[in-house]
């Protein structure tokens, strides 16, 4: 089974939920942990389990949820500095809450806000926030951000980290069935040393990276 995010041939299987018949497969390569493709809900289901999602900016729960991407970034920016919610979903908030502190965010997601002339910009900074567990194809998708961000900008994914084999059957992280790849930090340093960035700092569910300049 190919690595749906380094493309390592040499997968082994890691669990099996046989309830749901899934099974998981391990990157030794990257680390990532992913269901068998085979498992994955056609596009028009999963578009239906992200409109049942309560999020909004009236949900205070929701709102303190994603308060920390704000605080882990905002020691970052410069005045001025502009962004990009990459997957931003039904509701999004993020423009909100980085709004009030004075920095300008715009929304991109393929099935609520799939629009092309705002991921053909460069922005100071990128987030992510519980997206890249969904990814289909995260090396592609990491790219599509990765060309959205400027030189020496910074990238922000939020994700729950995959607990480790023995406690990942019982983990009820993987059990939405939109839920698809699994990343741990060794995940995120492979990330940082192939996508050209620095991993500033990665911790629980959020890691922040600096994009290195390709400038000598």
């Amino acid at each position: 089974m190919q690595c749906q995010l380094c493309f390592n041939e040499h997968t082994v299987e890691y669990a099996r939920d046989e309830k749901r018949s899934w099974t998981y497969y391990h990157c030794p390569d990257c680390d990532l942990v992913f269901r068998d493709p085979e498992t994955y809900l056609a596009h028009d289901e999963e578009k239906a389990r992200y409109e049942t999602h309560n999020n909004s900016i009236e949900n205070e729960g929701y709102v303190r949820f994603l308060s920390p991407v704000v605080e882990n970034l905002i020691p970052y920016l410069k005045e001025g500095s502009e962004g990009l919610d990459y997957g931003s979903g039904p509701g999004p908030i993020l423009d909100i809450l980085f709004s009030r502190k004075g920095f300008k965010v715009s929304n991109f997601d393929p099935y609520f806000n799939n629009d092309e002339e705002v991921v053909s910009r460069t922005y100071d900074f990128v987030t992510c926030t519980e997206v890249i567990e969904h990814l289909y194809k995260p090396y592609e998708v990491l790219k599509k951000m990765d060309h959205c961000l400027k030189e020496e900008g910074y990238l922000l994914l939020m994700t729950d980290p995959q607990p480790g084999k023995d406690k990942f059957l019982n983990w009820g992280y993987r059990m939405d069935n939109t839920h698809v790849c699994f990343y741990s930090k060794k995940t995120m340093e492979w990330i940082s040393q192939n996508l050209n960035y620095e991993l500033i700092s990665s911790e629980g569910k959020i890691s922040v990276f600096r994009k290195n300049s390709s400038t000598p």
